[in-house]
């Protein structure tokens, strides 16, 4: 069970704090302002830390510049070169290293460890199904080849007194990683990083990412989280919100009740409640609103939303009503605002 509480830049991990929430970049990552302009823009619906991969030393150059134009946690996603991760703690400043076991050698890898030492950083051990390398096949299951390698990776930083880790044991299998992650729990004391790698499209990516990890978020397991999407890095940040929202790890997301429609429905529902979504990405209460199609089970199945709009069966006349009852019938752009306006005072 997770021990210990520490920051990583301006946000702290541990007992008793939020889920953190993050995502990575989706460029290369000397494609700086695209960078910098997506890492602001998720900040503002609710991502936590970024991290980014890190190839050669134009990445290390345009991190430093992210760094200097962004203000949530970065993270140097390092393989192979450990010269690369003492620039990115060095030069680029970023407030966490993720490595992988096995594939640095345990002389750079101590050199890391010094370094993150000194300018009081994370490290993220993050054991990968698909870079087990050296460590795969040797032992007598697959769930013991993840063990077997953040065991031998673990005791080095252990033998350099070194305890402000995060750790990971990710796969593509959903059973498996519930396994690794419930057992990780029992007997590791550092925090958890919980995803579901390379989870794949938008919906399928969700679904398969809520079975694996459902119930490890409902036991109070985790403390950083990715949904891993083939997607726009926004649909990441909503899953996320989303998954901490229904396992009530986090109480500042709302929640959003919308129709699927039917014959009955008189105006643009989708559209007007893609609207809606994305206008609660940037709010942080724990309001439920509602999006329905039409009169006849509008606000009664909706009954317990705070605020929601429905069809009236009349073309261009939407209802706005609040827990079960009407607030007024107006002209559709005109119910939007005034629906927006009660989100924006709730």
């Amino acid at each position: 069970m997770n021990k210990f509480t520490f920051n990583i830049g301006n946000k702290t991990i541990g007992v008793g704090r939020n889920v953190l929430i993050q995502t990575m970049g989706d460029k290369k990552t000397s494609k700086t302002a695209y960078l910098i302009n997506l890492t602001n823009n998720l900040q503002k619906s609710g991502l936590d830390m970024m991290r980014f991969s890190v190839l050669d030393d134009q990445d290390i150059d345009s991190l430093k510049i992210i760094k200097q134009n962004t203000n949530i946690p970065l993270i140097a996603d390092i393989h192979f070169d450990g010269n690369l991760a003492l620039k990115a703690i060095e030069i680029a400043h970023v407030d966490k290293i993720r490595i992988n076991p096995g594939n640095i050698n345990e002389s750079s890898l101590r050199k890391i460890i010094q370094s993150a030492k000194e300018h009081d950083i994370a490290i993220r051990i993050g054991v990968n199904s698909g870079s087990l390398n050296r460590y795969r096949g040797k032992t007598k299951s697959p769930v013991d080849d993840f063990f077997l390698a953040m065991d031998e990776t673990l005791a080095i930083f252990e033998q350099e007194g070194f305890q402000k880790l995060v750790l990971s044991l990710k796969t593509s299998d959903p059973d498996l990683l519930e396994q690794l992650y419930m057992h990780a729990y029992q007997i590791y004391p550092y925090p958890l990083h919980l995803g579901l790698t390379e989870a794949g499209f938008g919906i399928q990516g969700a679904v398969k990412t809520t079975a694996s990890i459902i119930n490890l978020l409902k036991n109070g397991i985790g403390d950083t989280l990715r949904v891993s999407l083939a997607d726009d890095r926004i649909e990441e940040i909503r899953a996320c919100k989303t998954l901490l929202s229904v396992s009530h790890r986090r109480n500042d997301i709302p929640s959003l009740i919308v129709c699927p429609t039917c014959g009955r429905t008189t105006y643009d529902l989708k559209g007007l409640a893609r609207e809606v979504e994305s206008f609660l990405d940037t709010v942080f209460k724990p309001i439920k609103v509602a999006v329905m199609g039409c009169p006849v089970n509008g606000m009664g199945e909706a009954k317990d939303a705070n605020y929601g709009i429905a069809g009236t069966g009349v073309k261009n006349k939407l209802l706005v009503f609040s827990k079960g009852k009407p607030i007024g019938t107006y002209p559709e752009e005109e119910a939007k605002a005034k629906l927006f306006t009660l989100i924006k005072n709730f």
